[in-house]
């Protein structure tokens, strides 16, 4: 639309701004951005930090808590760094240097008898073995086994020899002192224990130290392994939502610094808030566009009524200002069944139900995801609609919403029970949660007039108020036209009945009727039930003129509809109740007169019924009128009459743009046959006692 106004050039002409302010699409659009600036601004504070200007060596000037759950890195780290350090070292086994020590003494001990066969000095000797074996152990253990005698050096040799071949068994660990002194103490156990002499054991014990060696290496590969699969394991060091990070007063540290750029609560830390940013209004983008799809979908009088599709989303924000407000007081104090009340008596228990599930997301947001709060908020809601679900009365709604409260009080006790809660706190979260209850429906029935003036819709209460005998209106009417009032009250029965029948509103349908004939009170005895006298007034009018004061009625209704400020859905009751009917008895009787007419001005100026209600309305008036009229009746001429009426509506279609089925004009038919049967059953007379005594019974039949 908005394109073609360009394309013309006259975009600025005010006829045309006001065309595009008066759209539908545009108004729904702007009710849509409205609601999001709305819960946008009133969430933006529980996702986005209060933000500090702290730097290292400052002093805190308040208690910053944690807003979230995060990692503390650097502990985390420490926390590794001493799990790894008590990991003790992996060692595999190799014997293969033991082995070549044991025949290195083996080298020792042939080199100690081939050396003492040689001629040469002591010295030279000494030198050549230690040359080539690389021994360090002093000239004079050499020098000993070399004048040892042979037999002597056979014993000692074997000794050390298998001595050393025991310490294959034992676990001897790569540059650990300990375990190379336990292979020792073996050892020297073993040399000791022998027959050897005292000098001998001696000299063997110092040449030992020479031949022991590792046989459990480092195994880098299985402590590396070992210290992945530990650091898995290490459990990382939360700071938790709400966890004091730098006290008040306290010394800003750089570790501090660190922990506080992770909450994000520092002014530099802005880009770290473009993530809960979007996450908002995704959340608030998913709210709408719900609530849309939903309305769309399955409540098309809802969303294409710019007037309630206004206020389903009005009733959403305020929801979301109530919790805002009230949950800085107690998160158990929030009027969780304000909206499903409100919107159950206004709408109905499906879209309640729907929108305030909805609603969750939002509160989410508000309490910062408390489970224990969107648990009771639900079942809250729930038992709201329940309880209100076809309540019609005040006083009944304020009993709702204090049964709610005390109803969740009961969860609130026992979900402390089972989590092992204080119970002086369960106790104050309970009376805050009846206090919740009471000031929701204190709150909702103190906004619904305000709603239902400015939004102009019904309520069960307000339409309960409407039936009010004492309304001045209906009074009125039963003083002028006393025959209309009485008319009205029996198809307000009707349509009641047949209502409830087919699944519509009743109470509309018997308001509406109470409502549907008064402007009859204009002109009262232009109107056969309000004629006392046998004098008609039209039998000195033209069957034209009578005819156009009597489609009169119905625009003059609805002059005193605006007049007494009656709600729209009234006023269309009024307005469609005799659809396009055509007036018969005074178009026949034109036709008797040989008048040229024109059928349409015979005819009321309608429109036909849209609503169900106002089809039932229609048809109870006709089938009541038509009923009464034939006087003394029985139910076989009850049920033609009311077979002839409805027929006769449905061959001029009347009902075409009611939505009414088959099955609906069916149920229809039977309840007012049902309750027609009961209005106008037979009775006789009681018996007369005449003067002389004797009784006179009277059998004659009348109508009710």
């Amino acid at each position: 639309m908005i394109n073609t106004i360009v394309e013309k050039g006259d975009y600025m002409n005010p006829f045309n701004i006001q065309k595009i302010l008066k759209d539908e699409r545009f108004l729904r659009f702007s009710v849509l951005l409205g609601t999001f600036i709305i819960l946008f601004a009133l969430s933006v504070n529980n996702v986005i930090p209060q933000k500090y200007d702290l730097k290292e060596g400052q002093v805190s000037p308040a208690d910053i808590k944690s807003p979230r759950d995060f990692i503390d890195e650097i502990a985390t780290k420490e926390k590794i760094q001493t799990a790894i350090a008590n990991i003790p070292l992996q060692y595999s086994k190799n014997n293969d240097l033991q082995r070549d020590a044991i025949n290195k003494a083996k080298q020792f001990f042939d080199l100690i008898k081939d050396m003492k066969a040689r001629d040469e000095s002591e010295k030279n000797k000494v030198d050549y073995i230690k040359a080539n074996l690389n021994l360090k152990v002093d000239d004079e253990i050499i020098l000993y086994f070399l004048k040892l005698d042979s037999a002597k050096l056979d014993n000692a040799s074997a000794l050390l020899i298998k001595g050393l071949s025991d310490l294959l068994n034992l676990e001897i660990l790569q540059n650990d002192d300990e375990s190379f002194n336990v292979a020792y103490d073996y050892l020297k156990k073993s040399i000791l224990e022998s027959n050897l002499d005292f000098t001998t054991k001696n000299s063997l014990l110092i040449l030992s130290k020479n031949f022991i060696r590792p046989n459990m290496f480092i195994d880098v590969k299985k402590t590396n392994e070992l210290q992945e699969l530990v650091k898995k394991q290490v459990e990382p060091v939360y700071i938790r939502k709400n966890q004091v990070i730098v006290s008040k007063g306290q010394t800003v540290t750089a570790q501090h610094i660190i922990l506080l750029n992770k909450a994000g609560v520092l002014k530099n830390n802005s880009k770290s808030d473009v993530a809960n940013y979007i996450s908002l209004i995704l959340i608030i983008t998913l709210t709408e566009f719900l609530v849309l799809f939903y309305l769309y979908k399955f409540k098309n009088r809802v969303y294409f009524d710019v007037n309630k599709f206004t206020l389903v989303f009005l009733i959403l924000c305020l929801n979301t200002v109530l919790i805002a407000a009230t949950k800085n007081i107690s998160l158990y104090v929030i009027p969780v069944a304000f909206m499903p009340i409100i919107l159950t008596m206004i709408f109905d228990h499906e879209l309640a139900f729907f929108i305030f599930s909805i609603s969750i997301l939002m509160l989410a947001i508000l309490t910062k995801f408390v489970i224990e709060v969107l648990f009771i908020y639900l079942i809250g809601g729930l038992l709201g609609v329940i309880f209100v679900h076809n309540l019609h009365d005040r006083s009944n709604v304020m009993f709702g919403g204090v049964l709610i409260g005390f109803l969740n009080s009961l969860i609130i006790l026992s979900l402390g029970l089972i989590l092992g809660k204080e119970f002086t706190q369960v106790f104050i979260n309970m009376s805050y949660t009846i206090a919740g209850g009471i000031f929701s429906s204190v709150l909702a029935i103190g906004i619904m007039p305000i709603f239902e003036q400015i939004f102009d819709v019904v309520t069960p209460i307000k339409l309960m108020e409407l039936s009010n005998p004492n309304q001045p209106l209906l009074k009125k009417v039963l003083f002028e036209a006393p025959g209309t009032y009485h008319h009205s009250i029996l198809v307000g029965n009707l349509a009641e009945a047949a209502a409830e029948k087919i699944g519509a509103n009743s109470l509309l349908a018997r308001v509406g009727a109470y409502y549907h004939d008064i402007g009859k009170i204009k002109r009262p005895y232009f109107f056969k039930e309000n004629q006392i006298t046998n004098d008609n007034p039209h039998d000195n009018l033209t069957p034209k003129l009578s005819a156009m004061i009597i489609s009169s009625h119905v625009k003059d209704g609805i002059e005193l509809a605006e007049q007494y400020k009656l709600p729209n859905i009234i006023k269309q009751i009024i307005e469609e109740h005799h659809g396009t009917t055509l007036i018969k008895y005074f178009y026949v009787v034109a036709k008797k007169n040989g008048e040229d007419i024109d059928v349409e001005s015979f005819r009321y100026s309608g429109p036909k019924p849209r609503l169900k209600e106002s089809a039932i309305v229609m048809l109870a008036d006709c089938v009541e009128a038509a009923v009464r009229s034939l006087g003394n009746v029985t139910l076989k001429d009850i049920q033609e009459t009311v077979e002839k009426i409805i027929e006769e509506k449905i061959n001029d279609g009347q009902l075409d743009e009611s939505s009414l089925t088959l099955k609906d004009i069916m149920n229809i038919k039977i309840s007012f046959i049902n309750v027609l049967q009961g209005i106008f059953h037979n009775r006789i007379e009681y018996p007369e006692i005449t003067e002389e005594g004797e009784e006179n019974v009277v059998y004659r039949e009348q109508s009710k």
